[in-house]
């Protein structure tokens, strides 16, 4: 656009309404955050040659407090905020390691979205830009073939923004005017989808008094954007004259320019959908006569032998909603939907000095294992380890010939469609759950004799990363996996939006008498609620660290039911990997492991019983009472034990737990 907005403006499916009042309703506000141009400190990165240590490395190098990102084959990355004098230190010392591959400094990023702006101010500009920009790729390793030992550093930079010209491009500059904000009574553009409607200015009670004569302070308006859900005829959301991507996961809203930005996850704005995608429930012989009606492609049918329906998933270049519509009306299709999309909730945790805990086992990162000894379920390891318990794991791939998982698990189950693989999310999780005790390897899971069914169903973004993504019809698929294989509890540590589809089948499982635990979600403080977490019944997990504060991208709401650990985990990855990672899903694998621990100590417990008994044996966190950040407060797998066996099973009180718990 050549000029400030004053025509049509589409951003995300959403008009951007320039200064309305403060949102009220908590709902329709959960994603939004103050906005700020406050300029954060630098992302530095130091990326590591395999078989590098990256926690020794960062202690020898006073890096204490970075990041460390798993890259794959062996080797890992650094990250860590550092101002410029600091980051020159490390150039010229750290950097000049034998161990380190390469060094470099990622592009300044703002947060937050919602808020005001004072006209003329030194911290506004008349216009603000605003852009839509696809999220750059993990950082991974990209080996050498001919030499191994080496390798390079994948970091693709920010896609350019969106040229009205090209067809294929991938985001477009728009101009949103702030000048509208001077107009004392406000201005509206009927002919745009942008609306001033200046603030009313009120006196702040707590200002002093002007003094008189002096000029008055420009008054502050407030802005936001919010949704508006106009789809083209080809099922594509209009940004402008050009199609929004309707897979939102991997895309940014930016406003501002340089260190002067906000940035806004798509998805929070509008959920995220594979495009062009239905997914529908259709009997076997009623798949091409369904297709034929609609014109649509049949891409992918398959039976689901847990309730006898039949998933397909349809191709259409049609408004994927005016098809939808259209087919349920239709006595054939027994629900139809978008493809959406739902992501792993882990990232890279810190290099941090973990907190010491007794060794219990002989395996070489037991002590850094602080996780089990916080929540008591340490303690019970001489009376349950999880023993006959099958646990479904709903992730990427677990990798099946790891040393400490090998000898837990069932023949892995694919999905996607997109192949079986060792993959990292997957694996972290599962080694939580039930990795190996005192086997001299590695870490111990929290049910070290637990059974677990692996269930790909999500695929990793880029090969060798840590974010993953799901579907709907790869969950239905491995639903109905875990239900015909008879789990008895189903790990996803996951997060995504309502979807109908998966609502179904999850209560499906619950309703046969297994315990479904999902994380929380990692959006954040405005992130809107994680499904299937939020879905009634599910166990909704968030995460805490080892001092019992929440983590800080952890999901608020009053669907939380109870916090775990699940910051800087050591956690299993392929390659031999012990790295630490933070997430809701750690946080929710903590749960799945105690839950086995529970059921194996009273075996005639129902999953509701279960659930129960985790939920009102906890340790109160925050504000007195159940709360929207900690739930009921932190699992206590001891008071729970003491609960599920009348006093039968308990810890010992003035062990490591008790100590542990007064830290």
């Amino acid at each position: 656009m050549n000029s400030p907005v004053r025509a049509s403006l589409l951003i995300a499916a959403l008009p951007l309404l320039a200064l309305a009042a403060p949102v009220a309703d908590a709902t329709d506000a959960a994603w939004q955050a103050p906005f700020t141009l406050q300029l954060p400190e630098t992302v530095r990165t130091i990326v590591l040659r395999p078989r590098t240590d990256p926690v020794e490395f960062a202690a020898e190098h006073g890096l204490a407090g970075a990041r460390i990102v798993p890259m794959g084959r062996g080797a890992s990355a650094l990250e860590m905020p550092m101002e410029d004098t600091a980051w020159e230190a490390v150039q010229s010392g750290a950097c000049t390691s034998r161990d380190v591959a390469g060094c470099e400094s990622a592009t300044c990023q703002g947060i937050q979205l919602h808020g005001s702006a004072a006209p003329g101010s030194d911290q506004s500009a008349e216009a603000i830009q605003a852009r839509l920009v696809k999220n750059a790729p993990e950082t991974v390793l990209v080996p050498d073939p001919a030499n191994p030992e080496a390798g390079s550093c994948r970091g693709a930079p920010l896609v350019p923004p969106l040229d009205e010209t090209s067809a294929l491009a991938t985001g477009q500059n728009v101009t949103i005017d702030l000048s509208l904000l001077d107009s004392p009574g406000g201005v509206t553009d009927k002919t745009a989808d942008v609306t001033a409607n200046p603030e009313l200015a009120t006196a702040d009670p707590a200002a002093a008094p002007a003094e008189p004569g002096a000029a008055a302070e420009p008054a502050r308006r407030s802005f936001e954007f919010s949704v508006s859900s106009l789809f083209n005829p080809a099922g594509g959301v209009d940004l402008g004259t050009d199609q929004l991507p309707a897979d939102t996961s991997d895309w940014t809203l930016v406003v501002g320019a340089g260190c002067s930005e906000v940035k806004v996850p798509l998805n929070a704005i509008e959920p995220a959908r594979l495009p062009g995608i239905v997914v529908a429930l259709v009997a076997t012989t009623d798949v091409a006569n369904v297709a034929n009606a609609y014109g649509l492609t049949v891409l992918n049918e398959q039976p689901l032998a847990s309730t006898g329906e039949n998933i397909v998933t349809y191709a259409t270049t049609q408004n994927v909603f005016t098809v939808i519509a259209a087919m349920a009306l239709d006595g054939r299709v027994n629900g139809a939907q978008p493809e959406y999309v739902f992501e792993t909730t882990a990232e890279a945790g810190f290099a941090s000095e973990a907190v010491a805990q007794p060794r219990a086992y002989s395996d070489p990162f037991a002590a850094m294992n602080y996780a089990p000894g916080k929540t008591g379920a340490l303690q019970l390891h001489g009376e349950a380890s999880g023993n006959g318990q099958l646990i479904a794991v709903i992730d990427t791939g677990i990798d099946v010939s790891h040393p400490d998982l090998s000898s837990r698990l069932r023949e892995p189950v694919d999905t996607t469609g997109k192949g079986y693989a060792a993959e990292n999310h997957g694996t972290a999780v599962a080694g939580i759950i039930a990795a190996e005790a005192d086997n001299a390897i590695g870490s111990y899971g929290v049910a070290p004799a637990a059974e677990l069914l692996p269930i790909k169903a999500c695929q990793p973004k880029e090969e060798g990363g840590l974010a993953a993504r799901c579907t709907t019809s790869t969950l239905v698929k491995a639903l109905d996996v875990a239900m015909s294989e008879d789990a008895a509890i189903i790990n996803m540590s996951l997060a995504g939006p309502p979807d109908e589809l998966v609502s179904r089948y999850v209560n499906l499982a619950l309703d046969q008498g297994r315990l479904v635990v999902a994380g929380a979600g990692n959006g954040g403080v405005h992130g809107k609620p994680g499904y299937p977490a939020a879905i009634p019944g599910v166990l909704a997990v968030t995460a805490v660290d080892a001092i019992d504060r929440l983590y800080t991208q952890a999901n608020r709401g009053e669907y939380i039911d109870i916090a775990a650990p699940g910051v800087d985990i050591v956690a299993t990855v392929p390659d031999g990997q012990y790295p630490p990672l933070s997430g809701t899903s750690m946080a929710a694998a903590h749960v799945t492991g105690i839950a086995a621990l529970i059921r194996e100590l009273g075996p005639l417990m129902s999953s509701r019983e279960v659930a129960m008994v985790i939920k009102t044996s906890t340790r109160d966190l925050g504000e007195p009472g159940p709360d929207t950040a900690f739930g009921a407060g932190l699992v206590d797998a001891c008071k729970a034990a003491a609960a599920a066996t009348a006093d039968a099973v308990s810890c010992d009180q003035g062990g490591a737990h008790a100590d542990f718990n007064a830290f």
